[in-house]
């Protein structure tokens, strides 16, 4: 009894030293700088925690090239092996997913589930010009034929899923040596990785961890989250026009602060997110050169003509901004034109309304503001400046050369238009 008793705890712990902690790195998303950032932290961390691998369930339409090779990279780069799970049932590893598939060195599909369709696409789905559709097919499927041939897999479906948008589901993918093996959920993946032998020999690991394994699953940190949110170029290019038109009313109606400094955040965090996505610079230019035209129709009498090509301007650049044929990653037609007449519909409405104030005589009560003490809100020149008077902010100007620094108290001199013409308190 005492020998069986003691070969029963020898055992038990014998399993415990041998249950390794294995990170699950779960993705499902498209393939973004937020969610690259996040691949490679994990496999870091992995790496320097000592794990015998890693794995990353992967559900993803597809994504940035770039952001694909940087995992990719990591991926080959990893002194452990990394296994990729395309789960639960009905996920799947379009485009970008599946070249990642290509390289992992352990690939496995839930039943359900479907990997392929890697052919370069316009957003939309319209064609490209011919001569640039060949050479990112071309390079997409050699990249992707080198990454089948390294993991000891089905070379020419490989190259087939790019250049014929080739698609299969689990069941056919495993037949087609595309696939390791199949597994629907992780409790039936970690039994089956228990002494798997890899394709080709990594780092001098030729197979996985015989004994029990414990399956650590990890999500997206706040920050990959929010990185992920941002480097969404719909989202980027909405927030982008809002922050136009809110400068654009402050500058306006000068002193109203909300819109300015609402405005002045929504470009920055707009310029960010361009930053992390492949756009076209002289896109984005001509995109902030229609909004300066805009705002320079409020102080240049145009009739009109600063106003439509700052449109014109403003429509062209979101038509080439985005330098991807990925259609996750397009601004749809769709969105532009309704973005472009709104904007054209309120600066409108908003620049009669100023025409209207303008041109209205002023009455008795504010030709009493003649002779009465204000307060400078801003710095006060011949050209520029505000003040607030009876409670009111107005336009101001200096009558003579001199500068008026905010705060100062002045006097109204007379009234032009709508702009008072002041000077300092005493002189």
């Amino acid at each position: 009894m005492k020998k069986h008793l003691a070969l029963f705890f020898l055992t038990l712990t014998l399993k415990l030293i041998g249950t390794s902690e294995v990170p699950v790195i779960k993705i499902s998303d498209t393939i973004n700088p937020g969610s690259a950032d996040f691949i490679l932290s994990e496999i870091e961390t992995a790496n320097g925690n000592g794990s015998p691998f890693a794995i990353i369930q992967l559900n993803t339409p597809g994504g940035l090239l770039t952001s694909t090779r940087q995992i990719i990279q990591g991926i080959l780069n990893s002194k452990i092996p990394i296994v990729v799970w395309i789960g639960p049932r009905g996920s799947q590893a379009g485009s970008a997913g599946a070249l990642i598939t290509f390289a992992a060195d352990i690939a496995v599909m839930a039943t359900g589930s479907n990997i392929g369709a890697a052919h370069p696409v316009q957003g939309g789905g319209e064609g490209m010009d011919k001569t640039l559709s060949d050479k990112i097919t071309n390079d997409t499927a050699a990249f992707a034929e080198g990454l089948a041939k390294a993991k000891g897999r089905n070379v020419e479906w490989a190259k087939l899923s790019v250049t014929e948008s080739k698609s299969v589901t689990a069941e056919e993918a495993l037949k087609l040596k595309v696939v390791d093996f199949l597994a629907d959920d992780l409790a039936s993946l970690e039994r089956q990785l228990r002494n798997r032998k890899l394709n080709t020999v990594k780092n001098n690991i030729s197979q996985l961890p015989e004994t029990e394994i414990s399956l650590k699953e990890r999500f997206p940190t706040l920050k990959h989250q929010v990185v992920s949110f941002f480097a969404n170029p719909t989202l980027a290019y909405l927030i982008l026009s809002i922050g136009g038109l809110c400068l654009w009313i402050e500058l306006s109606h000068p002193g109203l602060i909300l819109p300015g400094v609402l405005g002045g955040i929504c470009v920055l965090i707009s310029l960010v997110s361009f930053q992390m996505l492949p756009i076209r610079l002289g896109a984005l230019g001509m995109i902030l050169f229609g909004i300066v035209l805009l705002i320079a129709e409020l102080y240049i009498t145009s009739y009109g003509v600063l106003g439509i090509g700052g449109i014109m301007a403003f429509v062209l650049g979101s038509l080439y901004l985005m330098d991807t044929n990925v259609p996750e990653f397009q601004i749809s037609t769709s969105l532009i034109f309704p973005v472009a007449l709104c904007f054209s519909i309120a600066i409108t409405i908003l620049s009669y309304l100023i025409w209207k104030s303008r041109n209205l005589k002023l009455s008795e009560n504010y030709l009493g503001l003649v002779g009465l003490e204000a307060e400078a809100n801003a710095e006060i020149t011949e050209s520029t400046g505000n003040v607030f008077v009876q409670g009111e902010l107005w336009k101001a100007r200096s009558q003579s050369a001199e500068i008026i620094k905010r705060g100062e108290k002045v006097l109204v001199k007379e009234i032009r238009g709508l702009v008072l013409i002041v000077t300092k308190k005493g002189v």
